[in-house]
């Protein structure tokens, strides 16, 4: 990236979102939302870049894989390059309002497809655009977003739900940049929403993942402990 890598303008980008938490957390009661969360991501880049990275969305020709995300950069004297690739996938314990988690089974279908797709990219060109790929050993990243809500008086079981999101995560092989596990930053938790007279309680979290290797239970269990030394604390 030109200035910052994309690690820190996520870590930015997870700032935005936060402050915006009043206008967001309502949206999560709607439906999936990763489209939306996908063009706020390359808006904030395009504003903390000074306008030097631009996020080309579904970038890809025939037969080519078509990425969520490609950051692309130039200048009227250099050709245009792309300089990041990013597939985005939108977790979440239940549909829109329901009360109970009806979403939760979509959880592994989802995390296998998004192992699919991250991939150390080999090519010079995608989409006829040549790619000079700035991330850790050229790999493709995931943008993952997980959503909890439950209406105040129902069973909360937040942690639960996010400690699976872990396990299955870990069991697929995703990192957290250098962590062994795929941590997921706390954008904001337990916002009151009041949606046609029901007060839910939402959370949302967020993470840029790469591919790493695939585990087994007992690796998960590894990972963790791992996890807990480089924060310095016992992992929930």
């Amino acid at each position: 990236m030109p200035t910052k890598g994309i690690f820190s303008l996520f870590v930015g980008y997870v700032r935005h979102l936060r402050d915006r938490r009043e206008f967001v957390a309502p949206l999560q009661l709607t439906g999936r939302l990763e489209y939306y969360l996908v063009h706020e991501f390359i808006g904030h880049v395009f504003q903390a870049s000074a306008g030097r990275l631009l996020g080309k969305v579904n970038l890809g020709g025939k037969g080519e894989q078509k990425f969520d995300i490609s950051f692309v950069e130039g200048t009227p004297a250099s050709p245009e390059t792309i300089v990041a690739l990013v597939e985005a996938k939108y977790l979440g314990n239940a549909h829109r309002t329901d009360p109970v988690d009806t979403a939760r089974d979509e959880i592994s279908t989802t995390l296998k497809d998004l192992r699919r797709q991250l991939h150390r990219f080999t090519g010079t060109t995608h989409a006829k655009t040549p790619v000079r790929l700035r991330s850790l050993n050229k790999e493709v990243y995931g943008l993952v977003f997980a959503s909890y809500t439950k209406p105040v008086g129902e069973l909360y079981a937040k942690n639960d739900f996010y400690r699976d999101v872990n396990r299955r995560a870990t069991e697929y092989g995703f990192r957290y940049h250098d962590l062994p596990t795929p941590w997921l930053h706390p954008v904001y938790d337990d916002i009151e929403v009041k949606i046609l007279g029901t007060v839910y309680r939402v959370t949302l979290r967020a993470g840029l993942w790469r591919a790493g290797v695939m585990n087994t239970p007992s690796g998960y269990a590894s990972a963790v402990r791992g996890l807990a030394r480089e924060q310095g604390t016992l992992s929930e």
